[in-house]
């Protein structure tokens, strides 16, 4: 059973046993992914506080090069940290990445040029003192604004202050009886092919205070939110009750329409 799922897993992601640094660098950050747990109501939490990432470099001249591309290419605490947040997990307090080069081989490298050694450690006890003004702890929330890039809204760029923002086509969507179930924010105009795309409930976007961020959440049967980020996709389900942190930078897509996300202190 461990082989067949060890073959699906080498044809649905070939670069897991890739050998260039891009490959690894994919490789390691889907391996620390696949450690999240999800805990129930939407809360998935990463039991790991340090990682330690052994990369095979037998030949000296490939060490250096691989030392070079981890100093001057990648920030891996950086973008795990990343990863967890569109995963909607809080990285760990104490959290921190360390690469260490072997010249050879090991059992736990198995048939990849790495492996990652999941550890964990008390973080040190912070000291007692006040929150500093803008600090995740006294929950100052920034101002969105939102840019319409593509499709047709009753404004271009909304900037708007509350702690929910409602998301749809429609500024104002009611029951077969007439009455008010909802009322949009950004609200995307009836006609037009692309504004067609977006449904009259499409997503909201909530601020957390206990995260100090926004988080975009997809409505039920609303089709096609996703966030564009760095060059990659990032799905958000309707069945994911938290949904997905953004990012000052996101773009927003709601079927074919799209806003992106600027944030201002």
């Amino acid at each position: 059973m461990n082989d067949m799922m060890g073959k699906m897993r080498d044809l649905l992601k070939p670069w897991m046993k890739g050998t260039s640094p891009l490959e690894i660098r994919r490789a390691v950050l889907d391996d620390v992914e696949s450690y999240v747990i999800a805990v129930g109501e939407g809360k998935r939490i990463f039991p790991h506080n340090r990682l330690r990432l052994h990369l095979l470099t037998p030949d000296p001249d490939e060490r250096v090069r691989f030392e070079a591309v981890v100093r001057e290419g990648w920030d891996l605490k950086r973008e795990i940290a990343e990863r967890l947040a569109d995963r909607g997990c809080p990285v760990p307090a104490g959290f921190d990445v360390e690469v260490a080069f072997d010249e050879e081989t090991h059992p736990r490298f198995g048939e990849r040029r790495f492996y990652v050694e999941y550890l964990s450690q008390e973080a040190p006890a912070a000291p007692a003192t006040a929150p500093a003004a803008g600090s995740a702890a006294s929950a100052t929330r920034p101002l969105l604004e939102l840019t319409v890039l593509k499709g047709t809204a009753t404004q271009r760029v909304y900037e708007l202050e509350g702690p929910r923002v409602f998301l749809g086509r429609l500024e104002e969507v009611v029951d077969p009886d007439g009455r008010v179930r909802r009322r949009n924010d950004v609200a995307f105009l009836e006609s037009g092919e692309i504004n067609s795309t977006v449904s009259r409930e499409h997503a909201r976007i909530a601020w957390d205070g206990e995260s100090g961020g926004y988080w975009l959440r997809a409505e039920q049967n609303a089709s096609g939110t996703r966030i564009y980020r760095a060059g990659r996709t990032i799905d958000v389900s309707s069945n994911d009750r938290r949904g997905v942190r953004i990012q000052p930078g996101d773009e927003i897509y709601l079927g074919r329409a799209c806003v992106k996300v600027t944030m201002q202190e």
